[in-house]
């Protein structure tokens, strides 16, 4: 038994220790398989869709990497990526069931901002490097496997097509902007005969100075180079461009080219605006649509808010060229569109008597039609010559122009605000016929000094006599103030909220909805915004100081000129109407505009009478505050002056004004930066567009 014992035992230690030894072979690791040449073929895949180009090369073949750097390597994907406009990369890829492939296909999806999907299908070729458990596979790579057909010396290459800009006509079709041609005089150094007596004779009719000339002509360049020295005005007379040609025997060589011109010169330059180089921060937003540093684009006015309709959509061509600059094939192609045509509602006649009108004075004028609400003219002064960014204004010029205290580069007539001073006074009458209790007769007393806040705050007339007692109508004839004040404080005591809103419903403290420009908002103060902006409570001295058009309101010449076309027209406030259509070079119209009904005036027909009777009353009445600035014209007008003061004590003086008074086709407003009488000042440029509008006097 014991014997018996003891060789069980021995059996049973035996099988455990070989179990043992068993379980611990079994847990053994196993050496890892080296790659497949598929799973690095798809890691490279990976890498490209993921834009990490330094660990792709990684996966590259020893041959490759001594063929390129890392840094060039890295280089060359960016810059293809950047000059393809490549925004993505897709594949489709299936391992091979034959671990040991040497060459692998694939298609691939390029995804450019400007082209669109590129596709290819492509082979990619592997070879195993290393020794034992080092051996690896590594990718015979080439500059085929970013684009099939291209070479180690040959680039990618984006041709650009820019189409011809759109242009801008007033409502006759004037050409106010054009692609137009123009000559560029130039030399060719191989064909100068006599190289002092062409500098000399080309100074003088270039007007140029002869050292900038000697510095282009004596410019380290091959003979045969066409060396541009000034490219001539567009409308420049015919005989002077001949003139050039004739010197051809000379040296002289004259091209045409197209360029970006304003025939009418600086008339509407504010509102056409200008071309300028793009920027950086441009560019990356229009580098998909085939811009570069260098072009060209709408940099401020019409030419700026309407940059994609008057660019068009560029076209282009990706290629692969070879070193001697032929293509060697095409990747892609994008057809050119040709830029859209605006058309304004501007008469560019009525815009060069405007500007003619104000003359050197500061300010803008606005001429509207009352009946579909467009805009005629619009002029605001310093001025700026949209020609003058073609050729880029020097350092040195824009500096003046940016530093000059008169700010030429600002579009007063949409951006400028100031209180509107008395020509707000309609808005008041409105409000009190309406809302304060008053009719077209009652009668408020016109004395030189007002006491409605108290014997402490007189509030005093502009004129020192007393005009005894005055309808609201003839309060805006003699634009007497106290009668104004007392309805003011009569709606305070109302609730000051009425005056505010209706200078808000007359369309004041809001964008006047213009398409084509960019416009201030202004200001239309009450209790809510004084207390948010100001931090203080609204006092009846706020409503008072607003009644005759002073204190916290802000307000655009166009809001106000587009008040007044409300007034004289239907009652309805509309959006002023600059651009009438959107229109290909063949006339097919994409787009059209209209003036959009804002909102009613809130004031009734019998409101609306007794205001322009008031404001026929300005202009028609011996006691009118613009009699004799009209006296003897030729066109029945009614309208209204406003002088109001600004933070620095600065005057702005106004007069707004329509004709004919009993049905009236133009409304005008004049709005000067500084002045003493609207009546005497900017009434007589009034009167001076009125009647060359309506009689041609």
């Amino acid at each position: 038994m014991r014997v018996g014992a003891l060789l069980a035992a021995f059996l049973l230690s035996a099988t455990l220790v070989f179990a043992a030894c068993f379980e611990q072979e079994e847990a053994s690791p196993s050496p890892t398989p080296a790659p497949s040449s598929s799973s690095v073929a798809e890691e490279f895949l990976s890498l490209w869709q993921e834009g990490r180009y330094s660990e792709i090369y990684d996966l590259l073949a020893s041959s490759a990497q001594a063929e390129i750097s890392r840094e060039d390597f890295v280089a060359r994907y960016q810059a293809i990526a950047e000059e393809a406009t490549i925004s993505g990369v897709s594949y489709l890829f299936q391992p091979s069931p034959d671990p040991e492939a040497t060459e692998l296909p694939f298609s691939v999806t390029i995804s450019t901002a400007f082209f669109g999907d590129i596709g290819q299908m492509n082979t990619m070729k592997l070879v195993k490097e290393g020794e034992g458990s080092q051996e690896r596979w590594r990718i015979l790579w080439s500059p085929s496997l970013i684009f099939r057909e291209l070479t180690g010396s040959s680039l990618v290459h984006f041709f650009t097509d820019v189409p011809q800009r759109g242009a801008i006509y007033d409502r006759h079709g004037a050409p106010l902007a054009l692609d137009g041609q123009v000559h560029v005089v130039g030399v060719v150094p191989g064909l100068i005969k006599d190289k002092e007596v062409l500098i000399s004779t080309l100074a003088e009719r270039l007007e140029m100075a002869e050292e900038k000339i000697r510095e282009e002509v004596e410019a380290d360049v091959p003979s045969y180079y066409f060396i541009p020295l000034k490219t001539l005005p567009y409308g420049t007379p015919e005989e002077i461009i001949q003139s050039f040609y004739e010197l051809r025997g000379e040296g002289v060589v004259v091209r045409p080219a197209l360029q970006r011109a304003y025939p009418q010169g600086s008339l509407a330059g504010h509102t056409l605006g200008y071309l300028m180089e793009v920027s950086q921060e441009q560019l990356e937003e229009l580098a998909g649509q085939g811009y570069r540093a260098g072009d060209i684009v709408g940099a401020a006015g019409l030419e700026a808010y309407f940059q994609n309709e008057l660019a068009g959509q560029r076209g282009g061509t990706l290629a692969i060229i070879t070193p001697e600059g032929t293509i060697s094939h095409v990747l892609a192609k994008k057809e050119a569109r040709p830029g859209r045509d605006i058309h304004l509602a501007i008469d560019i006649n009525v815009q060069r008597e405007a500007e003619a009108a104000l003359g050197d004075r500061a300010g803008s004028i606005i001429v509207m039609d009352p009946i579909d609400n467009s805009i005629l003219a619009i002029a605001s002064h310093p001025t700026i010559n949209p020609n003058d960014f073609i050729d880029g204004l020097s350092v040195e010029t824009f500096q003046r122009l940016a530093s000059d205290p008169r700010q030429p580069f600002f579009h007063r007539a949409v951006l400028g605000t100031s209180a509107p001073g008395s020509t707000f006074k309609v808005v008041t009458m409105a409000a009190g016929l309406e809302k304060g209790g008053y009719t077209a007769t009652s009668t408020l007393p016109c004395s030189p000094v007002w006491y409605g806040l108290g014997p402490e705050n007189p509030m005093p007339n502009w004129q020192s006599v007393d005009r005894g007692p005055l309808t609201l109508g003839q309060g805006l004839m003699a634009s007497c103030n106290t009668v104004f004040y007392e309805v003011g404080l009569t709606l305070d005591h109302a609730d000051p909220e009425i005056l505010p809103s209706f200078a808000a419903s007359f369309g004041f403290g809001r964008p006047s909805g213009l398409v084509g420009l960019d416009e201030a908002q202004g200001v239309a103060a009450g209790p809510t915004w004084k207390q948010e902006q100001v931090g203080e409570p609204w006092y009846s001295g706020d409503s008072v100081n607003t009644s005759i058009g002073q204190g916290f309101l802000l307000i655009t010449p166009l809001q106000l000129a587009n008040m007044y076309s409300a007034i004289a027209g239907s009652g309805i406030l509309r959006t002023p109407l600059l651009v009438q259509r959107i229109a290909s070079a063949d006339g097919v119209v994409s787009q059209g505009f209209t003036a959009a009904e804002i909102n009613p005036l809130p004031a009734s027909q019998a409101t609306l009478d007794a205001i322009r009777g008031g404001l026929t009353l300005v202009i028609a009445d011996p006691g009118g505050t613009a009699y004799s600035t009209f006296l003897g014209s030729s066109v029945a007008a009614a309208g209204k002056s406003g002088t109001a003061e600004d933070i620095i004590f600065q005057d702005h003086v106004f007069f707004v004004a329509y004709a004919p008074r009993d049905d009236p086709a133009i409304v005008i407003l004049v709005a000067l930066d500084e002045g003493q009488s609207g009546s005497l000042e900017a009434g007589p440029m009034a009167r001076r567009v009125l009647e060359a509008y309506l009689t041609g006097g």
